[in-house]
């Protein structure tokens, strides 16, 4: 009786396994290749600051493609290894790999939002300059998932680690840690720490700005309201999709609410807003990809870090943590087309007018 409780209880767990990787397959492959597709097919969209996220998304990409399937076919076949030697040395650094290249592109598009924010009349990243940053992103990459491939090697039929020494592995998953999670991680944090400062800063000039044009914060928020009930937000196409604060400003000037000589403060004023609210939802939306890539990626850096620092390797419960912390770096792969629709217009009127599309084609 507590064989067979036992074997059901392996049995769910299988179930809901195999169904979070499918789960997580079917979003990654159908929202990365969606962002990909919006970036590629919306002109405005096609700059080098977006080619970035086209990078992040390919990495996403490839790890539903290539690491899930082959993922769940071990584990049904475990502990035999159907793959071939070749297989071996390619299939768990190629996931590691992507992490790596992951991380890194965050990294730079943190450096992009910071140049961007903090130095905007730096000019942005030519496309020479972005193909050169993403190919730098593939090699770091690579190179720091060599030592993990020369490891591996088949041994009684499976697809196991040798190193040559045993410190050299304690060694690898710290430099992994370092360089796949925490220095990332520390650059992002410190490049969008400056960024909010410096929108804060501008926050503040620009409300000093409002005053001294002879706006009060008063009229200013009541304008806003007639704006929003008068549909002013649907009719001023030349300031994008949904910017409160511009659309405001040109109200003032519709309604004949300054002076004429008042008018190129205002609309000065308008322009830096309009630039602010852009630049303010952009951050908030790449901190939002930023935190979900440090919480998915933290269980499997605790217990490999646990593992060959601490007492991992004696907990009953090891291998479920471990298929835990596969399942959330998998997770990471698919959250992100679902910020993009939930946070950025163009993303979300992208992906419904390609969804659209091909409602209509078939």
């Amino acid at each position: 009786m507590g064989n067979t409780t036992e074997e059901e209880g392996i049995t769910a767990i299988q179930v809901t396994e195999y169904t979070f990787f499918t789960t997580i397959f079917l979003i990654g492959v159908f929202g990365n290749t969606l962002v990909c597709l919006v970036i590629v097919q919306t002109p405005r969209m096609r700059t080098t600051r977006n080619f970035l996220l086209v990078n992040l998304a390919v990495s996403d990409l490839m790890v539903a493609l290539l690491c899930i399937p082959f993922d769940v076919v071990l584990k049904v076949t475990f502990p035999i290894w159907p793959l071939g030697a070749a297989m071996c040395k390619v299939l768990w650094p190629a996931m590691t790999l992507l992490t790596n290249c992951s991380a890194a592109t965050l990294a730079a598009i943190s450096y992009d939002r910071y140049r961007a924010v903090i130095h905007p009349w730096k000019p942005r990243f030519t496309v020479i300059q972005t193909t050169i940053i993403i190919t730098a992103t593939w090699l770091m990459s690579l190179i720091l998932v060599l030592p993990y491939a020369l490891s591996l090697k088949m041994k009684d039929g499976y697809c196991d680690e040798d190193w040559p020494v045993p410190v050299a592995v304690k060694l690898y998953t710290m430099g992994l840690f370092i360089f796949q999670y925490a220095l990332p991680l520390g650059i992002i944090g410190v490049a969008y720490t400056l960024v909010a400062l410096k929108l804060q800063e501008q926050a503040s000039r620009i409300a000093k700005n409002r005053q001294a044009s002879g706006i009060s914060n008063n009229a200013y928020n009541k304008a806003l309201k007639t704006c929003k009930k008068s549909n002013d937000f649907e009719d001023d196409s030349e300031l994008g999709s949904n910017d409160p604060t511009a659309v405001t400003m040109l109200h003032f000037e519709r309604k004949g609410l300054q002076s004429p000589k008042k008018e190129k403060r205002v609309r000065s004023v308008r322009q830096e807003e309009k630039r602010l609210t852009r630049n303010t939802k952009i951050v908030k939306m790449l901190v939002a990809v930023v935190l979900l890539y440090a919480f998915c990626l933290l269980p499997n850096q605790v217990v490999w870090l646990w593992y060959e620092f601490g007492s991992g390797k004696d907990w009953i419960h090891l291998k479920t943590f471990l298929t835990f912390g596969s399942i959330m770096v998998y997770v990471n792969s698919c959250v992100n087309p679902l910020l993009y629709a939930g946070m950025n217009d163009e993303f979300r009127k992208g992906f419904m007018r390609i969804l659209k599309c091909r409602c209509q084609k078939a």
